[in-house]
C-alpha cells in the first residue's frame, strides 16, 4: 500500500514564497539605504518604499499566522531525532515571531524619528504606505535618543531574522539533498 505524499495548500505555499521575496527585498533595500545611499532624496525614497513593503509584510505575516493556526491537514514531518523535531518547531516559532516583530520595530523606529516632533521641526514626515494612506504614529514625540534605541532593536531583530532564515534554508536543503525526504517538496508543491 502506498501513502499519499501531502503538500502544503496553495495559499500557504504562496504566502511562504511571497514572504521570502519580501523579506530578502526589504533587507536589501534597508541595507542599501542605510549604508550606500548618499543622496538624501534617494535615501528618503528608498526608506519610504522599505516602510511600505514592511506594512505589506506585517499584514501578510498576520494572514500567514492565521492560516497556520486554522490549517487542519499538514504534511507530516519525516522521522527524525527528537532534538531535530524540537529545533524545527522552535525555529518555525521564532520565524513567526520575527516576521511580526521586525516590521513592528521598524514602525516604532519610523515613529520615533525626531522628524515626527513638530516642536523641533516645522513639519512632520508621515509614515505613508505607497502614498495611499498614513499609518498612525505609536510614538507621538520622536527624539534622536529614542530613534537610536529603536534602530538598534530593528537592526538586532533583522540580524536574528537573517540567521534564522539561513538556518531554515540550510535545513530545507539538508532534508532535500541529504535526507531525501519530502519536506522541501511539500512547500514546492511537488508530490514525492
Amino acid at each position: 500500500m502506498t501513502t499519499k505524499t501531502l503538500i502544503w495548500p496553495l495559499p500557504v505555499r504562496f504566502l511562504h514564497w511571497l514572504m521570502a521575496i519580501l523579506i530578502f527585498g526589504m533587507l536589501a533595500i534597508g541595507f542599501y539605504a542605510s549604508n550606500f545611499a548618499d543622496e538624501a532624496a534617494v535615501k528618503f525614497n528608498l526608506l519610504q518604499v522599505h516602510k511600505s513593503f514592511g506594512f505589506v509584510a506585517f499584514t501578510l505575516a498576520l494572514l500567514r499566522i492565521g492560516l497556520r493556526l486554522t490549517l487542519r491537514e499538514r504534511p507530516p514531518l519525516p522521522i527524525m531525532p527528537p532534538w531535530q523535531r524540537f529545533a524545527s518547531g522552535a525555529s518555525h516559532l521564532l520565524l513567526y515571531v520575527l516576521i511580526v516583530a521586525v516590521p513592528v520595530s521598524g514602525w516604532l523606529l519610523a515613529s520615533a524619528s525626531p522628524f515626527n516632533n513638530t516642536d523641533a521641526f516645522p513639519f512632520r514626515v508621515p509614515n505613508r504606505v505607497f502614498g495611499l494612506f498614513e499609518l498612525p504614529d505609536p510614538i507621538l514625540i520622536g527624539t534622536e535618543a529614542l530613534e537610536s534605541r529603536y534602530f538598534a532593536m530593528h537592526l538586532t531583530l533583522n540580524t536574528l531574522l537573517v540567521i534564522v532564515v539561513l538556518i531554515h534554508i540550510a535545513a530545507a536543503l539538508k532534508h532535500h539533498f541529504i535526507d531525501k525526504d519530502t519536506v522541501l517538496n511539500a512547500m514546492l508543491g511537488r508530490r514525492g
